[in-house]
């Protein structure tokens, strides 16, 4: 059996997670897409709940990507049987706050894309609203999927 400490110590462990949660975000987004009708309050609940799920496990699966990055950069500190979330950000899943920790070159990344997805990670595929008014604020016009370059700057990301 694999060790707590070599599980987080191991960047392709981290990978491995990032693109199980790319599959499973693949998956849930093609019962989105098979979802045609759209009569009924539960038609619509179920397409929005597919979608919410569909960028949910993106975001894990980047997440993921990221930290496994920022783990082969920097080995975390684990003396206490525990890993401390700020080896990696300040607010928790901020995608963005993680990917500043690497010197990566995301120009061809889209500006929103990490400010978006870390939104579903935090929040929006949990409640409807976040738990500050200034995340409540910055969301208006951001809850979305983006198809395919959200899926496609996941592969980018992940693959780095």
């Amino acid at each position: 059996m694999i060790s707590f400490n070599e599980v987080i110590e191991t960047p392709e462990i981290w990978f491995q997670q990032a693109w199980e949660m790319f599959e499973a975000s693949s998956v849930t987004y093609d019962s989105f897409l098979s979802c045609k009708s759209q009569k009924t309050d539960s038609d619509r609940q179920r397409k929005l709940g597919l979608m919410k799920g569909a960028m949910l496990f993106l975001g894990l699966a980047v997440e993921n990507a990221l930290k496994g990055a920022v783990v082969y950069k920097a080995k975390p500190d684990l003396r206490n049987g525990k890993l401390s979330p700020k080896h990696f950000h300040e607010y928790a899943h901020d995608l963005k706050d993680v990917a500043g920790k690497l010197d990566v070159d995301l120009s061809d990344i889209p500006n929103d894309y990490l400010d978006r997805l870390s939104m579903f990670v935090q929040w929006a595929s949990k409640y409807k609203a976040p738990l500050r008014l200034r995340d409540y604020d910055d969301s208006q016009g951001n809850i979305k999927m983006q198809v395919p370059t959200d899926f496609d700057s996941a592969k980018v990301l992940i693959n780095r």
